[in-house]
């Protein structure tokens, strides 16, 4: 992956034909965060183990917790979801390097999103700050939970410790195969082609194949949602599955991804989407949720559509 990163930086001749282009439908994004870590080794610990266990000192290891702090966590669980919930529900993969692609007909909604989750993001930082020095004085008062195994020095100054804290959203264009300006002899110009063809071909079909799951995994949602369960109530009423509106409006997301994302030209992926407009547009749970002959029908569309899609090797 290191040779493939290094030959995106070489610049442009005519690119191959029969790799797709997708440098005008789609974009590479990078997103990270750093937080600070309170988990740390610690000497005293590491001996009292030793000596206690009878274990050499170099085979073991003491940590400490040095800051458990409910606004902490929330910042931690605040920048997981944002990863899980916004940056890769909206974005497909594309490299080992943390890359993902991200189609230019969704880059709006992403910068939206990413911008306000930024936004909280900071908000909890400075929360967690507003009161990092009184929490520090208390666990010294205290020795909460730490004991003996306080020391002031595992705990840095405000203005230090708000730099431990970061947020990254980097986005970028596509390099096309044929991006090589070197002069280099033909053969090896070849080979390096050759190598980033290779890269680029792999790279696309991980992002569709990942497209592709996405769709499979929102669709046996959605008829396990739809189909009835082996019970009736108490009026001999038959009993259904409870439906949930946001696993329709995912499908809604990911019918658009695969309009303005279909990078290989896929034919059947064009015929299934358009099977799924037809399907799910303009759904209304509460309407199936009260027309039982709706929900079934609706859940022997979706079941079609479910069964004819591409195996992935499942």
């Amino acid at each position: 992956m290191e040779q493939a990163n290094n030959i995106q930086q070489l610049a442009a001749a005519p690119a191959i034909s029969n790799i797709p282009s997708i440098s005008s439908s789609a974009m590479l994004v990078e997103f990270g965060f750093s937080i600070w870590g309170t988990k740390k080794q610690d000497k005293t610990a590491t001996k009292a183990i030793a000596s206690s266990t009878g274990a050499d000192a170099e085979s073991v290891e003491g940590r400490k917790d040095i800051m458990r702090s409910d606004k902490l966590t929330a910042i931690r669980k605040f920048a997981a979801n944002t990863r899980n919930q916004i940056h890769y529900r909206l974005t497909l993969p594309w490299s080992d390097m943390g890359l993902r692609l991200l189609p230019t007909a969704g880059l709006f909604d992403y910068q939206q999103a990413m911008s306000e989750a930024e936004q909280e993001y900071w908000k909890l930082v400075e929360d967690f700050l507003s009161d990092y020095d009184f929490d520090v004085s208390q666990r010294q008062a205290e020795a909460e939970n730490l004991g003996t195994l306080f020391n002031s020095r595992d705990y840095p100054p405000t203005d230090v410790l708000r730099e431990k804290f970061g947020w990254r959203c980097i986005m970028s264009h596509i390099p096309e195969v044929g991006d090589f300006r070197l002069d280099l002899q033909t053969e090896a110009v070849d080979a390096i082609k050759q190598q980033y063809e290779d890269f680029y071909t792999s790279s696309i079909d991980a992002a569709m194949g990942e497209l592709w799951r996405k769709v499979r995994d929102n669709l046996e949602t959605i008829t396990r949602q739809l189909s009835p369960k082996d019970e009736v109530d108490d009026n001999g009423d038959q009993k259904y599955n409870k439906l949930y509106q946001s696993v329709f409006d995912t499908s809604l997301e990911l019918i658009g991804m695969m309009r303005d994302c279909n990078l290989t030209g896929d034919t059947q992926m064009a015929a299934v989407t358009s099977q799924l407009e037809d399907a799910l547009y303009g759904v209304s749970t509460d309407m199936l949720k009260h027309n039982e002959t709706a929900r079934l029908d609706k859940h022997r569309e979706v079941q079609k559509i479910l069964d004819n899609l591409p195996s992935l090797g499942m």
